[in-house]
């Protein structure tokens, strides 16, 4: 087989105390080994552009140059459509071979702004377009870029989601500036079981287009499933994904004993890594199964299907496990930063509720964390913010999405040692 998989576990201490019920974290990682590069899938993709009046200047400008970087990168095997909207709708390249690229080049330049935003206009049009090329052989993915409030059809904009994951597309939904809504970019991205992003800067476009479109090539484990079978008396608590971006995964019980997480895909030398926090019943001392991971994932391109690796995860109990000497210092930076991230987004919801004193206590404590991290500006930030509750009554829109979004990756930079 061409690929292969590194498959591990760690927990955050080498042993629990025996004799009583103990709280642990355990770190499972799934990392697609890809050695030949050419096993890759070609693209189906759809640019789906917002060419509203905001967007003169400098966003339609660096819009224009992502995009024919983009054409630049694709072949003849790949399929492009481009979409614009305002409050109408244009099919700027229908669906089609990256063939021509030169012509494709000239009527990007072409593009122009005007006019208001309704998302869900474009959306459609742009999974139409996708639709007429999806295939199990490509890649089927979406680019959304916006830099306002649609007008209405939010509603509509999450059907759209839900529709294109019946359809196993996956859309990334990118905000520039920091006038759009980013309650509505998260949610076509969470339906969709796509990700959202925050682009601060125009400059940027270029860089966050290349990098999605290089994660989509980089896309070569797909319907991948991690199912977790508890023994007795084991709870689980929390589950976060870990990497590539932190988020809340919550979980899906499929019996008494077993949980099943959906990671839809596993992208080359990067993967997902996954912190579940258990409550273990008491144990004597001694070495304990106290759970079984299984991972199912397909390889399209290699005719793999169905394929299924498990592992069980063994527990040491020790009397003198109360030492405090045997902690995993790299899982517990981890878990630091999930509970940093998890206490703006908590503060987030306070604020919107209007839990003032709520959100900016969660906000400082999230700034001692982030200090503690090495994360200055974001502490910086944070603590910004919970300045501006206390004053104004409420966050700016460029900190809020600051925050929301920059402690999402927090853990992007991970180079885990292969747990023993």
């Amino acid at each position: 087989m061409k690929s292969n998989i590194k498959f591990n576990w760690r927990t955050n201490k080498a042993s629990f105390p025996a004799n009583s019920v103990s709280l642990a974290y355990v770190l499972l990682e799934a990392v697609p080994i890809v050695e030949k590069q050419n096993s890759r899938q070609p693209l189906n993709l759809a640019l789906v552009l917002d060419r509203s009046g905001s967007m003169k200047g400098t966003k339609i400008e660096n819009v224009r140059k992502a995009v024919n970087a983009i054409i630049e990168q694709l072949t003849e095997q790949d399929i492009l459509s481009v979409v614009l909207f305002n409050e109408e709708v244009e099919l700027l390249i229908p669906a089609q071979s990256v063939s021509n690229k030169a012509e494709l080049k000239k009527k990007i330049d072409q593009i122009t702004h005007g006019g208001g935003t309704m998302i869900s206009k474009g959306f459609r049009i742009g999974l139409d377009e996708l639709q007429s090329f999806r295939s199990e052989d490509r890649i089927n993915r979406m680019i959304l870029l916006t830099d306002g409030q649609t007008y209405g059809d939010e509603d509509q904009c999450c059907q759209l989601a839900q529709e294109a994951a019946r359809q196993n597309i996956a859309v990334t939904a990118l905000g520039v500036g920091d006038e759009w809504y980013e309650d509505m970019i998260d949610a076509i991205a969470q339906y969709s079981s796509g990700k959202s992003d925050y682009i601060a800067q125009p400059e940027d476009i270029l860089s966050f287009f290349n990098e999605e479109v290089e994660t989509f090539r980089d896309t070569v484990f797909q319907n991948a499933t991690l199912t977790l079978r508890l023994s007795d008396g084991v709870v689980p608590k929390r589950v976060f994904r870990v990497t590539p971006m932190i988020s809340n995964l919550g979980f899906a019980p499929i019996s008494e004993h077993d949980i099943i997480l959906n990671l839809k895909e596993l992208t080359t030398n990067v993967g997902q890594r996954i912190l579940v926090e258990l409550m273990l019943p008491a144990r004597p001392e001694g070495d304990f199964r106290l759970a079984q991971a299984e991972l199912c994932f397909d390889i399209p391109q290699e005719g793999v299907l169905d394929e299924k690796i498990r592992m069980d995860l063994i527990f040491k109990f020790s009397e003198n496990a109360e030492s405090g000497r045997d902690f995993d210092a790299d899982l517990m930076n981890i878990i630091e930063k999930v509970t940093a991230f998890n206490l703006q987004t908590r503060a987030l919801d306070d604020a919107a509720a209007g839990n003032i004193s709520g959100a900016t206590q969660k906000l400082r404590a999230a700034a001692t964390r982030l200090i503690n991290l090495n994360e200055a500006d974001l502490a910086q930030a944070a603590l910004q913010e919970a300045d501006n509750l206390e004053k104004e009554g409420q966050m700016s829109k460029a900190g809020t999405k600051k925050l929301r979004y920059e402690t999402r990756k927090l853990t992007r930079r991970l180079d885990l040692e292969e747990a023993a």
